[in-house]
């Protein structure tokens, strides 16, 4: 069957990705297993490319093994999603999977390709292991040797990007060979080492050292990908810089940078700068609160993590880096917090020319409060709470602490004019008064936390009944 229309397609989407998971993976397995059958009554890979967002949050125990699954196995730990905007060594797309796949069964090994994917297809209908084992090494093996000689030289590879679709395409399939041609190492090492790996101990670094000093004599070229492929297996892949610190035996940051597996803090750093430019295009007038804390959150850990794992010199390569980057986050997020009273204050009733602190005057009732200020203020409050925990680690530590003194000085302070409306409220003005003051203690729960706003609470009702 053909591939959909772009219209079909985007509807396509919108109705599959409305699926659950555990349906969108069982729905999946039943594409795949049609298309291994040699069925054509259905569009297999539009299908699969709608459900794709669903299936990345699926167990892999439950996707159907497929020829070209397969083919990605030695490198599926250096798979990356398309977002990226510069090809970064040992980095893989995922968008390159399909123009490489279908290059190697067009042009470069048309009949082995059709010849091992029918037998593979075979094999996995009918869980016959070792003829998959078999036949996934011959296809490793004959992937590498066809791509290999295909992106030698300039000239090739610019053939090849025509083809392929770019030069980032090119050299991921250069990087794909690469693997392909060290796929039994590797086919090794996963199993030894099964992700996600909690941790490494003693004997997993010794057998690491021995591969990366025998790939070292025998193919040099390949030896700094045995830390990239461990890191991508790793729960806490800043752990990876540790391992890198084993292989080049040296303790000294700015030193491992400098060797060929100082690629992986390489790659650790960029992830923290794309954290830091996450976080540096929020703006102040409709920031997402709940985004940015995560980001400060992914910020944190990885920062924190590097750190740990190996003694980073201020005056270091990477000291001097990591720095950079916290002061980076440190001026965007003291930028939020210097604007937060002032939000926060615009929400409550009487906005009051001057700030905080002012001697108290009757409060504006007259009108609602704006959804719009509240909504603001709400997310202000939510930020300056919730970054608490990576506050340290992003070095906006202090502003934070005296933004949190300051603004709950004002929210104090606010309760008492507030309370004081209370106390004397008229039937025309009521609406509105319970409309602030629900405001103010949704503010008061964020900020004082909720056994002080529970107090507010009691006060409230008890004035409005005295």
């Amino acid at each position: 069957m053909g591939t959909l229309s772009a219209e079909k397609q985007v509807l396509l989407n919108g109705f599959l990705g409305q699926l659950p998971e555990q349906i969108a993976a069982r729905l999946a397995k039943a594409v795949e297993v049609d298309r291994l059958i040699g069925g054509t009554g259905l569009p297999h890979d539009d299908i699969l490319r709608a459900l794709r967002p669903q299936l990345r949050q699926s167990p892999l125990r439950a996707r159907m093994p497929t020829p070209q699954r397969f083919f990605c196995r030695p490198f599926e730990d250096l798979l990356v999603s398309p977002e990226r905007k510069i090809k970064q060594k040992g980095r893989i797309a995922r968008t390159s999977i399909e123009p490489v796949w279908s290059w190697l069964a067009v042009e470069l090994m048309p009949h082995r390709h059709r010849d091992l994917n029918e037998t593979l297809r075979d094999a996995i209908l009918h869980n016959r292991e070792d003829e998959i084992q078999e036949k996934i090494y011959e296809l490793w093996a004959e992937a590498s040797a066809a791509l290999a000689p295909a992106l030698a030289g300039e000239k090739k590879k610019s053939a090849a990007a025509r083809k392929l679709g770019g030069v980032a395409v090119v050299e991921d399939a250069e990087e794909i060979a690469l693997v392909l041609g060290r796929a039994p190492e590797l086919d090794e090492l996963q199993k030894r080492l099964p992700k996600p790996i909690p941790a490494l101990n003693d004997e997993d670094t010794f057998y690491l050292r021995s591969l990366f000093d025998r790939m070292s004599d025998v193919a040099p070229e390949f030896a700094p990908y045995i830390p990239l492929i461990v890191m991508g297996r790793l729960e806490r892949p800043w752990e990876a810089m540790r391992l890198a610190g084993a292989l080049s035996r040296r303790s000294d940051d700015t030193v491992i940078s400098a060797t060929d597996v100082g690629i992986v803090g390489e790659l650790l750093f960029s992830d923290l700068d794309s954290y830091v430019k996450r976080i540096q295009i929020a703006r102040p007038f409709d920031f997402d609160a709940d985004a940015m804390v995560a980001n400060l959150a992914s910020f944190a850990e990885l920062s924190s993590g590097m750190v740990k794992e190996i003694g980073i010199r201020r005056d270091g390569k990477w000291g001097q880096r990591l720095a950079k980057d916290r002061s980076a986050v440190a001026q965007v997020v003291e930028g939020f917090l210097e604007r937060a009273p002032r939000e926060i204050q615009a929400a409550l009733a009487s906005s009051r020319v001057g700030g905080f602190g002012k001697s108290p005057k009757p409060l504006d009732l007259a009108r609602l409060p704006d959804p719009e200020r509240v909504a603001k203020a709400m997310r202000y409050a939510h930020l300056m709470i919730h970054s608490r925990p990576f506050a340290v680690a992003a070095a906006f530590n202090a502003k934070l602490a005296e933004t949190i003194d300051e603004t709950a000085d004002a929210l104090r302070s606010h309760s008492e004019d507030l309370l004081r409306e209370v106390r004397a409220a008229v039937p025309e003005t009521r609406a509105s008064l319970e409309a602030h003051l629900k405001v103010f203690l949704d503010l008061c729960a964020l900020v004082l936390g909720e056994e002080e706003t529970e107090i507010l609470r009691r006060r409230s009702r008890m004035l409005a009944h005295a």
